[in-house]
């Protein structure tokens, strides 16, 4: 009888997950070529390939990014209207959304990868300008850079008394506490194989928390990691140590980038926490 219940269910599941795929043209896969997004390839690529809307000479304080990386009918992101305060870049290989976020003053940066409906391939390459903004031309002129994930409303302003915050404590990295999830990171991968685009890489994933175990890392954790937000500090020296870290983390454990960033989160003590007050973000 367990035996049938459990068949229902993965039966049940696939039957959605190819209705979704159906409707949106999408598969997930996790058999992809991930030579292009190799650490020393992506450089090289940036370099090339980057194509971007410079702001003047010099360095500026803060400039605020996001990413989207895919087919534009699977598109998730809220394009929100920017402040004229700071610059606001958008990070994506598909250049109709590109077009599309600069109409609401974005400044566009192209990344020559490919675009697929591979929503886990898609994904992967949005780690690229979320874990490593340094390697962009553009963004690596400015002190601070606040990442935000593409459906995060923000209040730029409020921004500062972090940035403030980080000058006191010598911070490389603020970033918020995960809302409901703490205490071992195993809560958050099963918080993460809920949702298909993980279930995909859950070998992969399951496979990378052992090897962190074995390398002395621990599941048992004060706090989560909510990744959705990250303010930088650029000239810090752990900040690209960091970043650098995460990425090659990241493409080890797989695109669940939060459970990677726990276990990086254990060897810094430069990393900061945000306050938890809305004032700072919300869903749009």
């Amino acid at each position: 009888m367990n035996n049938l219940v459990t068949k229902l269910k993965t039966w049940n599941r696939d039957r959605l997950n190819s209705r979704r795929d159906t409707k949106f043209n999408t598969v997930l896969s996790n058999a992809f070529d991930r030579a292009p997004l190799g650490l020393d390839q992506l450089k090289r690529i940036a370099s090339d390939s980057c194509k971007v809307h410079l702001v003047a000479e010099g360095r500026r304080k803060l400039a605020v990014y996001s990413t989207y990386f895919g087919i534009f009918n699977n598109k998730t992101l809220s394009p929100l209207s920017v402040s004229a305060s700071f610059d606001h870049y958008f990070v994506s290989n598909n250049e109709k959304i590109l077009y599309a976020v600069e109409r609401c003053g974005w400044k566009p940066i192209f990344l020559d990868l490919e675009v697929s409906p591979n929503r886990i391939l898609s994904a992967q390459q949005a780690k690229v300008p979320k874990a490593l903004p340094h390697i962009f031309h553009g963004l690596n002129s400015y002190d601070y850079l606040l990442y935000v994930d593409d459906k995060i409303d923000f209040n730029v302003h409020a921004i500062s008394t972090l940035i403030d915050a980080m000058g006191r404590c010598d911070s490389s990295l603020m970033i918020r506490i995960h809302p409901s999830l703490r205490g071992n990171i195993l809560n958050e991968f099963a918080a993460a194989m809920i949702q298909p685009r993980y279930q995909a890489q859950r070998d992969q994933t399951v496979e990378y928390i052992d090897r962190q175990l074995k390398n002395g890392m621990q599941l048992k954790v004060d706090d989560l990691y909510w990744t959705s937000a990250i303010l930088r500090n650029t000239s810090h020296p752990d900040t690209i140590l960091i970043n650098e870290m995460w990425y090659k983390n990241i493409m080890d454990c797989g695109i669940e980038c939060q459970i990677s960033f726990d276990f990086i989160a254990q060897q810094f003590h430069s990393i900061a926490v945000m306050p938890a007050d809305p004032v700072y973000f919300k869903r749009a």
